[in-house]
């Protein structure tokens, strides 16, 4: 087998990155990063690190890495996604970087009208949809569809820019909070949530996890708590469904998946494809399931994921597990959910830049803004809102 290198491309969700990084060092990648971020820069897992803070500078860079043939490009977060999407980069270097297989799958990429025209062309099962570009298109979508129905913003993470309509009253008084048109209005469907991080490579499907959320730091925003569901426990239903979504998106990365589970039918809408990885995507690890390792074992072997999937002895079919940079501090210190058990690697110092000192930034802010002149007070509230979208972020 060749030598393993990856080269990690983000900065924006620092988190992350460093969950994507300890994966990737654990499937035996040699791995160099470029990064608006200077987090990573004193990391000993980082061969080469590039610190990136301006657009021109990080998309030259970019361009320039990409010259080494690379066994694999990892993009940690979405504005990154969007900005080598939008750079002036050749098709070739886009192709290069972004982890699909061809320029007619670049209109999905951070865009949830790309993501549901894509569903729709290739026969993956996603809930009805309309496209609105103004005030006047979107009132007519919804009486089309009819409620209850989700709104999104075209591009947006972490749950911001999705509204829920669940009748005439207060509709209007929705629409006054949409400020940006093109809007994506989908029929909401009643059912189960199911999430599944899924590696790709060539469209092919190599590896998944699949959980149900238990609990959301805030409605549509990222979970905090789980329930995993052994792959041994699935229909093969699921493993074809994921396989023609893999070719439907021309997927060749990590891709975040969300899908609702009918009431009605018992079948799995599929609704969200975030092209890249999200905070859970070590986790399987913990029951026996390491995406490390079969990840690896793909570069070696070549071989794609198949069912019936091997029982994971020793591990429950299920298993109810927390993310230790999403619960609740309190949750954190009473051990809630054995989540001790599950501390990420330089846990403390991500606990400390991103939470606590959040905490302090925004305490002190508030208790002193009235001191300060209105222009400093402006810098303060942007600098706060940098933190926790840094923190928050990284979807589901």
């Amino acid at each position: 087998m060749h030598k393993l290198e990856v080269l990690l491309i983000g900065g924006y969700w620092p988190e992350l990155m460093m969950m994507v990084l300890g994966l990737l060092t654990r499937a035996g990648f040699t791995v160099d990063v470029i990064s608006t971020n200077a987090f990573f820069k004193k990391n000993r897992s980082i061969r080469d690190y590039f610190l990136a803070e301006k657009n021109d500078l990080f998309v030259k860079i970019a361009s320039e890495k990409i010259k080494k043939e690379y066994t694999l490009v990892v993009i940690g977060d979405d504005p990154t996604l969007g900005k080598i999407l939008n750079s002036d980069l050749s098709t070739e270097e886009k192709l290069a970087l972004l982890p699909v297989l061809s320029e007619k799958h670049f209109a999905h990429i951070f865009s949830k009208i790309g993501l549901s025209q894509a569903f729709k062309r290739s026969g993956v099962l996603t809930p009805d949809f309309r496209i609105a570009n103004d005030e006047h298109e979107l009132k007519n979508a919804v009486r089309e569809l009819g409620h209850p129905v989700i709104i999104k913003l075209d591009s947006s993470s972490g749950g911001k820019g999705i509204f829920e309509s669940s009748g005439d009253d207060g509709f209007d008084n929705l629409i006054t909070n949409i400020k940006t048109y093109p809007v994506l209005v989908q029929k909401r469907i009643k059912g189960v949530e199911v999430s599944m991080e899924a590696f790709y490579q060539n469209g092919n499907l190599i590896h998944f996890a699949c959980s149900t959320p238990e609990k959301y730091k805030y409605k549509f925003g990222p979970t905090s708590v789980r329930r995993y569901i052994q792959l041994s426990q699935l229909d093969e239903k699921v493993f074809e469904d994921l396989g023609l979504l893999g070719r439907a998106l021309g997927a060749d990365g990590f891709v975040n998946i969300s899908s609702i589970r009918s009431d009605l039918d018992q079948k799995l809408y599929f609704f969200e494809a975030d092209m890249r990885p999200n905070l859970w995507v070590s986790h399987p690890r913990y029951f026996g399931d390491d995406p490390a390792k079969v990840i690896n074992r793909y570069f070696s072997t070549r071989k794609i994921l198949t069912p019936p999937y091997p029982v994971n002895a020793g591990h429950p079919e299920q298993i109810l597990l927390s993310h230790p940079l999403r619960i609740r501090l309190g949750d954190l210190i009473l051990n809630r959910y054995q989540v001790w058990r599950h501390l990420p690697e330089n846990f403390l110092y991500l606990t400390l830049r991103y939470r606590v000192w959040a905490w302090v930034t925004d305490t002190m802010a508030k208790r002193y803004k009235r001191l300060l002149p209105k222009p400093y007070r402006a810098l303060v509230k942007k600098h706060i809102s940098s933190i926790k979208y840094s923190f928050s972020s990284g979807s589901t």
